[in-house]
């Protein structure tokens, strides 16, 4: 690898003899996909150097009070022999679970302005931060050493979680179903006179806490209460709401979040709940229809619609080229089985109304359109199938897979920055004591 390096480079100095217009920068690219950059003129050389062993900070939480004055840490950091210096940072704990390696943590306080320290502490103070910190919050403790060529290397951390605040007088808010249909839910709360205020918010079983996860680093969100009153439908007293749009026969829960007169988070409410099943007891059958073809910039796409009747509960549909179908390993009962297949990760595949489906297609191709659905005792109807052959397009075109297009929606989420870049350095202070 080294040698490949050095004859990389080797090659981008010589092409200043063969190139009329001469290179000018040196870019070395990383594997986070970040960069560093610097002129040609300005390097005398370019040399490898080895560093042995753990080029770390190794803190230690020690204690942590809040008050009056602010918040204070007290922590003990120990640098390893080829550690020369080292960054230090507290932060949330749905942040730091992002940090996962070495590399994202280098990043991580690249991107921040935290002050280069030398010393070693056994007990030192952490002062003057730029936030309070909430109540009953996982943070950590996260360093990164440098070695003495100025490189960072690995990182230490320490976690704690801050205690819970004494609550003003003891709020409550309770919440009862008021009605579920297969698409709907209504709930009442009614909250005590010493809540002054709460937020109701409504998750698939289980999903709250890996919404959390995901979106809490992106949004600033330190705790599960902060995304509850971000997100939530934020009442007071007695309130009744109902949420449309939801799955038939899905398992929900109703987070509440209460806080006091000091906006402190009571413990959290969740009130389950389960929508309604759809459909009936005969067979579940689809009606499928056969709409344009038609081309949306370089890609060609077919618009089918899937009627459900009412016997049907669920249904999943597809469309497969005939040459696919035909196979052996295939046919109808390898289609069947293909659709009885439980698929959470995909949003699309249970369909419990019309389904105005949009599938990429390619031109001059034939195509099975097929349905399966069953009915509100899980008992699967017959597989319906329309045969449709795709009309003439342009020549020269890329042939495609069918796939659904999902219009404005993107194949996954963007993390955004972990953290706010702030200019100037942070405010806290670390002192011996």
């Amino acid at each position: 690898m080294k040698k490949n390096i050095l004859l990389c480079l080797m090659a981008i100095f010589s092409l200043t003899v063969f190139a009329q217009t001469e290179p000018n920068r040196l870019i070395v690219l990383e594997k986070t996909n970040s960069h560093k950059a610097f002129m040609v003129d300005r390097i005398d050389n370019v040399f490898f150097a080895t560093v042995e062993g753990r080029v770390a900070a190794d803190v230690t939480f020690k204690d942590y009070k809040t008050g009056s004055t602010g918040d204070t840490l007290w922590v003990a950091v120990k640098k390893t022999p080829e550690c020369k210096s080292y960054k230090i940072a507290c932060i949330p704990q749905s942040v730091s679970s992002k940090i996962t390696t070495d590399d994202i943590a280098a990043s991580y306080f690249e991107r921040t302005n935290q002050t280069m320290m030398q010393d070693d502490f056994t007990n030192a103070q952490m002062t003057g931060f730029d936030q309070p910190f909430k109540d009953n919050t996982p943070y950590t403790i996260i360093t990164i050493g440098f070695d003495k060529y100025g490189v960072a290397c690995n990182m230490s951390k320490a976690e704690f979680t801050t205690p819970k605040k004494p609550l003003i007088g003891n709020p409550k808010v309770t919440g009862e179903i008021v009605d579920a249909t297969s698409t709907t839910v209504k709930a009442k709360f009614t909250a005590n006179a010493d809540a002054k205020g709460y937020a109701v918010c409504i998750f698939v079983e289980g999903k709250a806490k890996e919404q959390f996860e995901q979106f809490g680093p992106m949004m600033g969100l330190s705790n599960m209460g902060d995304m509850i009153k971000q997100w939530g439908v934020q009442c007071t007293g007695e309130y009744t709401h109902e949420w449309t749009g939801l799955q038939p026969d899905t398992k929900y829960e109703i987070y509440v979040q209460a806080w006091d007169a000091a906006e402190t988070y009571a413990d959290m409410v969740v009130v389950p709940v389960t929508t309604k099943k759809l459909g009936g007891t005969g067979v579940a059958k689809v009606s499928i229809e056969i709409k344009e073809f038609a081309k949306s910039g370089e890609s060609y796409y077919q618009r089918v619609i899937y009627t459900p009747n009412s016997e049907c509960s669920v249904h999943r549909d597809i469309i497969i080229e005939k040459n696919a179908y035909d196979k052996p390993e295939m046919g109808e009962e390898g289609v069947k089985n293909l659709l009885k297949e439980d698929r959470e990760q995909d949003p699309y595949w249970n369909q419990y109304g019309v389904d105005n489906a949009t599938w990429s297609a390619d031109p001059s191709t034939t195509y099975y359109a097929c349905s399966l659905a069953k009915n509100i005792n899980d008992e699967w109807g017959p597989l319906v199938k329309i045969e449709f052959t795709t009309p003439a397009g342009e020549s020269g075109s890329k042939p495609t897979a069918p796939v659904r297009i999902a219009q404005g929606t993107s194949n996954g989420v963007t993390m955004m920055p972990l953290v706010n870049m702030k200019k100037g350095l942070p405010k806290f202070q670390m002192i011996q004591k």
